[in-house]
């Protein structure tokens, strides 16, 4: 029994040892529950704050994936003339059309384990991540290649663990959605190389002047490679050092990858930055010849015809093919910034477009003596100005062929006139000229004569006409008759004045052939053109605008061995501008449109506003300033046009008499009489009214000669006093021949009835000595004689 009470106490001693044991152990216990606990909850929590990060991450869509291309422009012979971007300048490139070896070397500096990992290379994290601790957040980045990808397509570079923690998630879901070469061809295209270069063909071609990547050597490529880390450190123009030890690095990873071998690495070494590198091409920025071309092809296709955004003008790697003739635009470039040409000052601007005459194509394109870039001001399509005579084929003498069957010889009365509200309407040399033929009017651009033709015809039918040529004028009143109205464009002029030179057909002005889509689709405008006026409209017009460059207005742009055809026009200055200004003699605008039968060009010059930037007026002087439109349509033709250039065929349809024309099957024009006071077909009241004009014809002529007495000085006074006593004595006789004279004969005629007219005219096409005598070449288009005719005369350019 004492055993076994023993034996209680004892068991009993031995529970109370252990229990004296077991707060130990369970405190232990409760110490590792809790950690359990502690990094369950973290876990938990760091669940909770990357779910929350990636369901904040964007979605990963496939028009995230395409980066901007650079749309490619190429001229008329598909020679690529330009490369467009909006911000970038990338061209895409197929990963077919990288040669392994290039890819490789990419793979072997950017993330040699591409091709193994599923787009996070968790060693190489582990890496950065020891860094980041060592030398702080951001000291080195662990990103793959499909994680950079994602980094450039789908978020922001910034380095945050948002950013990272999104990035891992999102390049995961790219490698289950792409092949690696899917991705690799991603990053290829969409990686800086520097220097504006995005992607890896773009950077080709901007470093070595290669468009195809397969003709790269080892070195090259290498170069290539080793670029996106720090392109602007590493740029091969600026740091050649530093970019030959960044591609010496890459070789040496091509030859550890075993991409290339040791000695093949070696021998690329050997080879200097500068003998791979093409030779650098200093540009100014907007300093391109044919910027001002690429903003008509942006016009037609952003603008009017709504083919492509503005987006994806620039950043969808278009091919645009045009009809640039770049010859031509270099030759219009280099006009308008030529010393050669006597621009008064640096603010003298002018337009001007070269259209193909038989098909309307535009060949060349002038912006402006600044224009800058595309979507800046362009004088040559976007910009209209008042055009003074240069309407007057299209809306007087090409309407009254047109519609009224006039012969080139139809008589007309320069005289004191006044528009149908009673307006008084002047000539610009304020003489009236008498009966003159049609031809003659449009010679020595008579404005008189204009209007009543216009009259004649109507406003409707003129309207009409014009319209068809693409100038449409809405309202209308007389004063467009003489260019009174909100203007037109040099693109707009050259092609009414084409259909003049290709038998009348009207062709709209079209720079684009054809426009092809990064998925291979084209797109091509269609032709429009239509049937403008007859074919003897057309020819007839186009005679006596041979005239006016041989023998009226415009001879300065004429051009020896080429047949040429156009006309010169002015605007002149409104009076209440002249009196708050107090200016001279000049004019706000200054034109030349013309043709030949292989192109046709306008040139318009002018001031942009009446002030400059430090509050001067400026408008063009008679200093021959007046004449310079002429001078560039002259200088270009002349350089462009083909030497064997054929003269324009006369048509069945229009008959001769003598010099003059008419049309076939119509009455022959009669010789146009020494006097008549209004336009008319027949000569029935010839008889009736000839005493009458004679004596009105006497008095206009004395008041021109008293007028010119009052300018001349007092020897000139004597000589011009004996020309006339010498005109009376000889007047009988001039008068019995006239009236059997041809009607193109009646030029000379005409300068003999006017003393010192002559001299008048030829200052016309010749440069004054200094503006004080020169007279003006042209007849306004606006100023005095439009006043409430139409709209006012634009008060800037």
């Amino acid at each position: 029994m004492s055993n076994g009470y023993t034996s209680r106490v004892e068991r009993k001693q031995q529970q109370q040892k252990k229990q004296k044991k077991d707060p130990k152990k369970g405190l232990w216990k409760k110490i590792l529950l809790g950690l359990l606990a502690f990094v369950m909850l973290v876990v938990i929590v760091c669940g909770v704050v990357v779910a929350n990060m990636i369901h904040d991450a964007p979605t990963l869509n496939a028009s995230d994936l395409q980066t901007p291309l650079s749309t490619r422009i190429y001229d008329q012979n598909g020679k690529l003339v330009s490369t467009l971007f909006h911000q970038e300048n990338r061209i895409s490139v197929s990963i077919n059309e990288v040669p392994k070896e290039l890819q490789d070397a990419v793979i072997s500096i950017e993330d040699k384990r591409f091709r193994k990992h599923h787009g996070v290379d968790v060693r190489r994290l582990a890496g950065a991540i020891f860094a980041n601790i060592k030398n702080g957040w951001g000291a080195e980045g662990g990103s793959t290649l499909t994680q950079q990808v994602i980094k450039r397509s789908v978020l922001t570079p910034e380095k945050t663990l948002t950013r990272k923690v999104q990035e891992a998630w999102l390049a995961l879901q790219l490698e289950r959605k792409y092949s690696k070469d899917e991705i690799l061809e991603m990053y290829l295209n969409n990686v800086y190389f520097g220097h504006g270069a995005y992607g890896i063909k773009t950077a080709a071609i901007t470093y070595f002047g290669q468009e195809n990547l397969s003709k790269l050597n080892t070195s090259q490529m290498a170069l290539l490679a080793g670029m996106p880390n720090l392109p602007s450190a590493d740029d091969p123009f600026k740091h050649p050092e530093r970019a030959k030890a960044r591609r010496d690095l890459v070789l040496s990873a091509m030859a550890n990858n075993h991409v290339i071998s040791q000695q093949e690495a070696e021998k690329a070494k050997a080879k200097s930055i500068s003998e791979i590198l093409r030779k650098k091409e200093k540009k100014q920025e907007n300093d391109d010849p044919y910027n001002a071309y690429i903003d008509a092809v942006y016009d037609q296709l952003v603008k009017k015809e709504k083919v492509v955004t503005d987006k994806q003008f620039f950043q969808d790697g278009l091919k645009i093919y045009t009809y640039l003739d770049k010859k031509a635009q270099r030759k219009v470039y280099d006009l308008l910034h030529s010393k050669d040409i006597p621009y008064p000052d640096d603010n003298f601007e002018t337009g001007l477009t070269l259209v193909d005459t038989k098909t309307g194509a535009v060949k060349a394109v002038g912006g402006g003596r600044h224009f800058k870039s595309i979507r800046y001001t362009n004088y040559a399509t976007n910009v209209k100005n008042q055009p003074g005579s240069t309407i007057k084929p299209v809306l007087d003498y090409g309407p009254a062929i047109e519609y009224l069957n006039w012969p080139t010889a139809y008589t007309l009365n320069d005289e004191h006139y006044q528009y149908s509200d009673g307006t008084p309407i002047n000539e610009w040399d304020n003489q009236y000229w008498g009966n003159i033929s049609m031809r003659r009017a449009l010679e020595w651009s008579r404005n008189i004569p204009a209007l009543k033709a216009f009259q004649a015809v109507g406003t409707d039918k003129a309207q009409q006409f014009a319209a068809g040529l693409g100038i449409k004028i809405d309202p209308i009143y007389e004063s467009a008759s003489i260019g009174g109205f909100e203007g037109a464009t040099p693109i707009q002029m050259a092609a009414a004045y084409a259909a003049f030179g290709n038998g009348g057909t009207y062709h709209e002005p079209n720079t684009v052939k054809k426009v092809i889509y990064p998925d291979g689709k084209k797109w091509k405008p269609k032709q429009k053109k239509h049937k403008a006026m007859h074919d003897y409209t057309a020819y007839m017009i186009t005679d006596m605008l041979k005239t006016v460059v041989t023998s009226g207005t415009g001879t300065q742009a004429n051009i020896a061995g080429i047949p040429v055809a156009g006309k010169t026009g002015s605007t002149n200055i409104p009076n209440d501008i002249k009196e708050q200004y107090g200016l001279g003699n000049g004019v706000k605008d200054s034109w030349f449109t013309g043709y030949t039968t292989q192109y046709a060009l306008s040139v318009w010059t002018g001031y942009p506003s009446w002030k400059n930037k430090d509050g001067e007026v400026q408008y063009i002087r008679y200093d021959g300033s007046q004449n310079i439109a002429m001078q560039i349509f002259q200088q270009l033709m002349s350089d462009i046009s083909d030497p064997n250039t054929p003269d324009f065929q006369k048509p069945d349809s229009v008959a001769a008499s003598g010099s003059e024309l008419y049309v076939q099957g119509t009455q022959p024009p009669p010789p146009p009489p020494e006097e008549k006071t209004q336009p008319d077909t027949s000569d029935q009241d010839q008889d009736k009214q000839e005493e009458k004009d004679k004596k009105e014809e006497e008095k206009q002529d004395a008041s021109k000669e008293e007028k010119k007495d009052e300018k001349q000085s007092d020897d000139e006074k004597d000589k011009k006093a004996e020309e006339k006593d010498k005109k009376d004595q000889e007047q009988p006789k001039q008068d019995d021949k006239k009236q059997d004279q041809p009607k193109g004969e009646d030029k000379d005629q005409s300068k003999k009835k006017d003393p010192g007219q002559e001299n008048e005219k030829k200052s016309d096409s010749k440069q004054p000595d200094n503006g004080d005598k020169q007279k003006k070449d042209d007849g306004p288009g606006n100023g005095d004689q439009n006043k409430d005719k139409g709209t006012p005369p634009k008060k800037d350019g």
